[in-house]
């Protein structure tokens, strides 16, 4: 079942029955009728029968402002609506005018396909229409709830998230902190679970609950300080070996601080679903008991999202340099739990948890997808650029293009340097040679390369140019400088080497770069492309440009353009 753009636009062409679709917060909603494929049906557990009818009320109220109809209208009062999660791709059509849903009153408007057959029309309000309407101000509690059952839904969903990696080592190495923390978790899942069978929170449930808050938060606030001075340091720490080697030194205990912030979490937002849902029901006669909901349903979400983006940025760095480990060559290992363990291992322990932490933060962050040889490649081996992009995934940023990779050298500037470079790569081959024991395809290339082994790999993409040394880079995943394009400033190509060799200098606001590269390079296309790709770039800022200028001296005449 799917929506389709192809609505009608008026209620004489709706087919029977309609379906309404209410977004109560980015990515939820309420539906009341057939949902389209993509959502995903969510208990409601802490909102009771009485709010969903007061919203369906409210709704049906407001209906002439949504331009609903008498039918919808009357749905709304007579159908048990769903809360659901949304598609990323469903939201993005709803959200979209004109060109995929059909608009019909203001409200965008779309037919459910199921099967290939029309089975009903969906007309989808957007948050923002209920605020405009007033629905908001007139059930506001009962909105409250649904939001903080929204919250609890996600976290809730990490019961079935697979964290039994680090929850068994939990159990080993922190076995009478994670039995305290999974005693009270324990306990307020089940107060949660009680009553949403009951449909409230009963004096008796909250009873068996009252007073943990205090362990509950003592445990969460020593895992987040954990968290966040494991990320301060990371921080402190500019290069990629300088990361690793404290990921190294203390992998093991970011990630059980991880694991165990987001149990700790979990337990005290429950317990603060169950808070709420005990002023829930004094809060439509007693404002006092209405405020304490909003405060608390308010404070809860915006801790929810706060401890989300602290483990989710801590989990990133740590997912990409161990992930940047386990594609080094020889066996990279972690030291873990008075072992070792493959950094390959310790990296899906990281990318376990991460998942889990984007599903609860609505995808905060996102695995960069492999890479793909781009069009603009210019290098000797196929198979060594294909693990050359394995490291490179984990440097390039999620909107981040990669448009051109080249191998590329430094070329020498004089007589005696020239002999001094092809010492120097002599004696680089040799010592890679030796680097790369034990790994015979490594040891025939650098036997093979000789003096006309490349050192830098250059990777242009749509923000950055990203410089590395070669073996650095294979070895310890290093990148060594990456400059914005925004500062490029002039590029110059020079293909009149009589070896047919091809040099691009790249001026840049702070430093100038010289590459060669191979013999027959200045006639091939790649290497030509590389240049323009750079070239396209360059520009000069005026602020640069009159800084200059205030050294010519004062003239009657105006000055002459600079020619390009």
């Amino acid at each position: 079942m799917a929506i389709d753009g192809d609505g009608a636009a008026d209620d004489e062409r709706v087919p029977a029955p309609e379906s309404v679709i209410v977004e109560v917060s980015p990515g939820t909603a309420l539906v009341y009728g057939e949902a389209p494929e993509g959502f995903e049906l969510m208990p409601f557990r802490l909102v009771t029968t009485g709010d969903q009818a007061a919203i369906a009320s409210a709704l049906a109220t407001a209906s002439a402002a949504f331009n609903l109809g008498g039918q919808a209208a009357n749905a709304l009062r007579q159908v048990q609506p769903g809360l659901y999660r949304m598609a990323a791709e469903s939201v993005a059509k709803m959200h979209s005018t004109g060109a995929t849903l059909m608009q019909s009153g203001g409200q965008s408007l779309g037919t459910i396909v199921q099967h290939g057959q029309v089975v009903g029309q969906a007309r989808f309000i957007p948050a923002g229409g209920l605020q405009a309407a007033g629905v908001l101000a007139a059930v506001g509690p009962a909105m409250a709830m649904i939001a903080i059952q929204v919250q609890l839904n996600e976290l809730q969903g990490l019961i079935s998230q697979n964290l039994e990696l680090t929850e068994g080592v939990l159990k080993t190495v922190r076995h009478e902190q994670w039995a305290e923390l999974t005693g009270l978790q324990k306990a307020v899942g089940r107060a949660i679970e009680e009553a949403g069978e009951v449909g409230e929170v009963t004096p008796l449930i909250w009873q068996n609950v009252h007073g943990s808050e205090k362990d509950l938060q003592k445990h969460r606030d020593l895992f987040r300080r954990n968290v966040k001075n494991h990320a301060a340091t990371l921080a402190l720490h500019k290069g990629h070996t300088e990361r690793l080697q404290y990921i190294e030194k203390n992998g093991e205990a970011m990630l059980l601080d991880l694991h165990s912030l987001l149990l700790a979490h979990r337990s005290w937002f429950e317990y603060q679903a169950l808070r709420a849902g005990r002023a829930r029901l004094e809060a439509g006669s007693n404002p006092s008991e209405a405020r304490l909901l909003e405060k608390i349903t308010s404070d809860a979400s915006s801790e929810y999202h706060a401890v989300v983006e602290d483990m989710a940025g801590l989990l990133e760095t740590l997912t990409r340099e161990l992930s940047i480990l386990a594609e080094l060559p020889g066996k990279q290992t972690i030291p873990f739990t008075k072992a070792s363990r493959s950094a390959r291992d310790v990296a899906a322990m990281a990318t376990q948890l991460l998942a889990a932490v984007e599903r609860i933060g609505g995808s905060a962050r996102k695995i960069p997808a492999p890479l793909e040889r781009p069009a603009t490649t210019y290098a000797k081996s196929d198979e060594r650029m294909a693990k050359d992009l394995r490291i490179l995934r984990w440097h390039v940023r999620a909107d981040e293009e990669v448009l051109a990779l080249a191998m590329t050298r430094t070329p020498p500037t004089g007589a005696i340097e020239s002999v001094g470079d092809g010492i120097g790569r002599g004696l680089g081959a040799l010592g890679s040679a030796f680097e790369a024991a034990f790994r015979r395809q490594d040891i025939l290339e650098a036997a093979t390369e000789g003096l006309d082994r490349d050192d830098l790999l250059v990777s242009v993409t749509s923000q950055r140019v990203l410089i590395a040394d070669v073996d650095e880079f294979r070895s310890h995943g290093v990148i060594r400088k990456a400059i914005p394009t925004s500062d490029i400033r002039y590029v110059r190509f020079r293909d009149d080497n009589p070896e047919g060799v091809a040099e691009v200098d790249l001026i840049t606001r702070t430093d100038d770069y010289h590459w060669r590269f191979g013999n027959g390079s200045a006639t091939d296309a790649a290497v030509k492309r590389l240049g323009a790709l750079l070239a396209d770039q360059m520009a000069i800022p005026d602020s640069e440009r009159e800084a200059l200028l205030v050294a010519l001296p004062f003239r009657t005449e105006a000055p002459k353009e600079i020619t390009r």
